[in-house]
């Protein structure tokens, strides 16, 4: 219910806006163009250079930005798109889902022509296309990864996290951490939204399943109920659940901040992460013993077809996925997907992260992939194992996990 009041406020507060701003374009000949992305503090900070740039080289556009979140965004669109108007021009979703359905609906600009598909990380162009035309480009996104911090390992004499040899080396390494005075649970647990235990399932998913599994839950073309799906949950989840190795669920940037002051060692985080750590070099990252892959989120720029600049919203939004991404990254936090971005472009805590997960696959986020009815079944599902980590729940959670993802596939 919050959610939808919310999404109404969004609404009204945006509309409200758009007759406002055709009155004041008339009456300076400047064009004002809405930019909407969930970004606030630090990230925005972050961003707010890429619009600065833009109306630098562009003095006859001034930029708005909007903040939504891509589960509201999408009831404020809803009702808009109905009656032929957008409350922005230019919008950011972490959802690809969302932009091939609103595309392939008629919604969008396409922009095929606008973009080359090696301008950007391998798939990720597909990831907004639907049957040959892409509804959006990619933008900025980060790593899901283990993190843990450099100084508190330090104090400690634990063993750097990045050499562990075996499964069994870090297993040691929590007994270690779990023995710590005034550690409350050596692997930190960020279940105030449900994306957080997705990060754990996926990880561990790459690490003893492989990158097959990965893809091929994400494609439909392997069960939930696989025994071997089980067998990773039965075997490097519930027994660390069970022991209380995993902390208390919190809300995630809680449980960053837990672990910075030494409550936890170790979170299953995101590169993004050290946006809200200071000093952010004092951030350490590492694979799990094993570990095949990782997974690559990142959010995608589109644009309503109901702007009244289309002109002027095409050229911004390819500024914002391709030299603005370059802007971006280099207030750090972020990664890019645009292809042409120089590493020299990247503060330190950035490049530590591409050293660590060179040579291994890149997946992209699994629920942002499928999306729809699956997405919310996983984020809500994997937070039951928390709480009752036995057999039964997770059989329970495997089945529910196959059936949302045969249901959402099948449309």
């Amino acid at each position: 219910m919050k959610r939808v009041l919310l999404g109404l406020l969004m609404m009204a507060v945006l509309t409200s806006g758009l007759f406002a701003k055709g009155a004041q374009e008339e009456e300076s000949g400047v064009i004002t163009l809405t930019i909407m992305a969930p970004w606030a503090d630090g990230e925005l900070a972050g961003f707010k250079p890429v619009m600065e740039a833009y109306e630098a080289e562009n003095p006859g556009i001034k930029l708005e930005y909007v903040s939504g979140k891509p589960e509201d965004t999408a009831t404020v669109l809803g009702s808009q798109f109905s009656v032929g108007k957008t409350p922005a021009d230019v919008i950011d979703t972490s959802f690809s889902w969302y932009i091939r359905e609103q595309g392939a609906a008629g919604h969008l600009l396409d922009f095929t022509d606008d973009f080359a598909s090696d301008d950007f990380m391998a798939g990720a162009m597909d990831m907004v296309s639907v049957d040959g035309r892409a509804y959006g480009a990619p933008s900025v996104g980060g790593v899901t990864i283990a993190e843990y911090r450099k100084s508190f390992f330090k104090d400690n004499g634990l063993k750097d996290p990045t050499t562990l040899g075996s499964y069994d080396d870090f297993l040691d390494l929590i007994k270690e951490i779990q023995e710590i005075e005034g550690v409350e649970g050596a692997i930190g647990s960020g279940g105030g939204v449900g994306w957080t235990f997705t990060s754990v399932a996926e990880t561990l998913i790459l690490t003893f399943g492989g990158v097959d599994m990965h893809r091929g839950l994400t494609a439909g073309e392997l069960s939930w109920t696989d025994p071997s799906v089980k067998m990773i949950f039965m075997d490097y989840l519930l027994p660390l659940i069970q022991e209380g190795y995993y902390g208390e669920p919190d809300e995630f940037d809680a449980v960053i901040k837990a672990m910075w002051d030494g409550i936890h060692g170790v979170y299953i985080g995101d590169s993004t992460d050290n946006m809200m750590l200071d000093p952010a070099l004092d951030r350490g990252v590492f694979l799990y013993p094993g570990q095949k892959g990782v997974v690559l989120w990142n959010d995608f720029w589109f644009a309503p077809k109901y702007t009244e600049h289309e002109v002027e919203t095409r050229k911004l939004l390819k500024f914002l996925a391709t030299r603005g991404q370059e802007i971006q990254i280099s207030n750090g936090g972020r990664m890019g997907t645009y292809t042409k971005i120089p590493m020299e472009s990247y503060p330190q805590s950035e490049r530590e992260v591409f050293e660590v997960i060179k040579g291994v696959a890149v997946v992209p986020d699994m629920d942002d992939t499928i999306g729809g009815k699956f997405q919310a079944t996983f984020w809500g599902q994997m937070g039951l194992v928390w709480s009752r980590p036995d057999e039964a729940t997770l059989d329970s959670v495997l089945e529910t996990l196959q059936s949302a993802s045969e249901e959402t596939l099948s449309k």
